[in-house]
């Protein structure tokens, strides 16, 4: 979920993500992660979180011993110069103006609401938190304080704030989310200059228990919202790829039938196979695409409407999977000209 600045995504996705990880790491780091990809499927060796996984399941294999020709030293700090690069890439600012994350902030502020909205992004940039806090809209993202905040477990169990705040749950961590020696989880402005090692994508292998905390805890209030009677979803830019996130999807509507999620898609549906497959079982599922959707487990085509005019002006797309046509949307919900991106 990205927009575009001078006909470029601001924020690179995963296969460009890995492309810089791969031009710009140091030696020593280069010839072992150079290694470790010659042990990975093409697909995955493109894939940034495919790869972080591979390295830490490595990583967290005991004995001194080098492992898959690399050796534990190298491992043990692999994974750090990694978050570190795509902190560096990740970190950019919202542009100013009009754009779709301002859209969406101001699409909250445009009702009176009786629950918080909850936001669940699987983003590690901070482009959502700039939108709010330009908008001037409340939120809480599961951390306290102000200096340093620190990761509260109680405040997010506790759900108890007033319905004008929105809920920001980051599923896949933040590049401003550290763990520092004794296991204490802060959200920072800055890169440290101690040994605190950044929290970018949650591998949900075995590893240290008080680094997997806010990723367990953000997929709880994932799973709680989905298992709430009359719950609505609505994805946007979200690829059905992840696993751990399609299997809670497809648990929650299966065992909720008041549930509903919607899945706005960029591009065709044959995108999106497996996505497409299980919509075809829960009808609470919908899936809508550029040129198609499985609507109550039926899939059909787009079909020109009314024409206003000329019949070559009949729209037969869906292009709200796009973030920027959906920003548009909701700027049009909220009154006003729609806004314009570069």
């Amino acid at each position: 979920m990205s927009i575009q600045v001078d006909g470029h995504p601001l924020v690179p996705g995963l296969v460009e993500l890995t492309e810089f990880v791969k031009s710009e790491i140091g030696s020593p780091y280069s010839s072992a992660l150079a290694t470790l990809l010659g042990h990975l499927s093409e697909s995955d060796s493109k894939d940034l979180e495919a790869v972080l996984n591979y390295v830490r399941s490595l990583a967290s294999l005991p004995g001194t011993e080098d492992i898959r020709g690399v050796s534990v030293e190298v491992l043990s700090k692999l994974d750090e110069e990694i978050c570190k690069i795509v902190r560096r890439h990740v970190d950019q600012l919202l542009p100013e103006g009009d754009n779709a994350y301002f859209a969406f902030a101001l699409w909250i502020t445009a009702v009176r609401r009786l629950a918080p909205i909850q936001i669940f992004t699987t983003n590690y940039d901070l482009l959502m938190e700039q939108a709010l806090e330009r908008q001037k809209v409340a939120y809480f993202d599961g951390f306290m304080g102000s200096r340093e905040p620190i990761f509260d477990l109680v405040s997010i169990e506790e759900d108890q704030l007033p319905s004008r705040w929105s809920l920001l749950w980051k599923l896949h961590g933040s590049i401003n989310w550290f763990q520092d020696s004794t296991g204490r989880v802060t959200r920072r402005t800055e890169d440290p200059d101690d040994n605190s090692t950044a929290l970018v994508y949650p591998s949900h292998l075995k590893y240290d228990q008080g680094r997997r905390l806010p990723y367990l805890a953000m997929m709880d209030r994932f799973k709680s919202f989905l298992r709430r009677p009359g719950a609505i979803l609505v994805t946007v830019g979200f690829s059905f790829r992840d696993q751990h996130i399609v299997e809670m999807i497809d648990q929650s509507l299966r065992a909720n039938a008041t549930s509903c999620v919607q899945g706005l898609l960029f591009g065709p549906l044959s995108d999106y196979g497996e996505a497409e497959a299980l919509a075809r079982t829960l009808p609470n599922l919908v899936l809508l695409a550029d040129d198609s959707a499985v609507v109550g487990s039926v899939k059909d085509v787009w079909r020109p409407g009314e024409p206003s005019g000329d019949a070559s002006s009949a729209a037969t797309k869906c292009e709200i999977g796009d973030f920027s046509e959906f920003g548009k949307l909701l700027r049009d919900l909220t009154g006003g000209m729609p806004y314009k991106e570069d």
